[in-house]
């Protein structure tokens, strides 16, 4: 299994975009492209994974609040445990998707208060994480928070965690076991046929009056001008060039937040 974290704590310059790719999976990260119009902890809070083997694709991005500590401890947790068995040929069946995607934030969400300590009020984090098994022509998600996930086809792009009835959430926030968590998030699958690209991306993105208001629009110009690049190219410059225009759109707003990114190029 070959990995890459980027961790906001190590993207500091307001503006500048951080990219790592490899296969068919990219990461982006900035600082954004406007200070902040809002209290915070950290400049920047955000972070995201991928793990690549034989069997599949983990990415993961998380938006910190309180600090960058919740979002990294949930990402390590991700790329150290599950992430190792995930990836494996036949590990996952999509049957039992639910439940161990339940457990799994479970598991981060304590590992999130046993770093917080006995500080009542402490760091916190959205997840949204993603396992690309192509062999089985599936993707299955699992998000808590307002980072999304993305899927583009033939019919366009949409966020396959939005739900209406879903409640603002976050890991870190109380010790709520598996099913609790469960009922917070959105959890799912969506077949991988006719489907162009996966993107997972965090609310600099999407905040109203910093992001787009047409986030599907932006991801769509992103993989459009990627496709123009050669095939191996693809991921990392979708993911690039979708950071670029969030902090563009920062600057011309006048208001930053913090954006990561991570993109699974899906088609031939």
């Amino acid at each position: 299994m070959r990995t890459a974290l980027l961790r906001g704590r190590e993207h500091l310059e307001l503006g500048a975009v951080d990219a790592v790719a490899e296969g068919p999976v990219a990461l982006a990260i900035s600082r954004g492209g406007a200070p902040k119009g809002y209290a915070h902890q950290d400049p920047n809070e955000d972070g995201a994974l991928f793990a690549l083997g034989a069997g599949g694709v983990v990415v993961a991005v998380a938006d910190g609040h309180r600090g960058f500590e919740a979002a990294e401890v949930a990402l390590e947790y991700v790329a150290n445990h599950p992430a190792p068995h995930w990836t494996e040929p036949g590990a996952v069946r999509p049957a039992s998707w639910r439940r161990q995607a339940s457990a799994v934030l479970e598991d981060a969400n304590r590992a999130i208060l046993v770093e917080r300590g006995e500080s009542e009020v402490g760091p916190r984090t959205t997840l949204s994480l993603a396992l690309v098994l192509p062999a089985e022509g599936v993707l299955l998600y699992a998000a808590i928070g307002d980072s999304h996930v993305y899927l583009a086809d033939e019919k366009g792009v949409r966020d396959l965690a939005a739900r209406p009835e879903r409640k603002a959430a976050f890991l870190g926030q109380d010790a709520a076991l598996a099913e609790v968590l469960e009922a917070r998030a959105a959890i799912g699958e969506a077949p991988l046929a006719g489907a162009r690209a996966l993107v997972l991306a965090s609310d600099g993105l999407t905040e109203q009056g910093i992001g787009f208001d047409d986030p599907g629009r932006a991801i769509q110009d992103a993989l459009d001008a990627a496709a123009a690049e050669p095939l191996a190219l693809r991921p990392l410059a979708a993911a690039r060039g979708l950071a670029e225009r969030a902090c563009a759109s920062h600057r011309r707003r006048r208001s930053g937040d913090n954006i990561v990114c991570a993109v699974v190029w899906l088609a031939e």
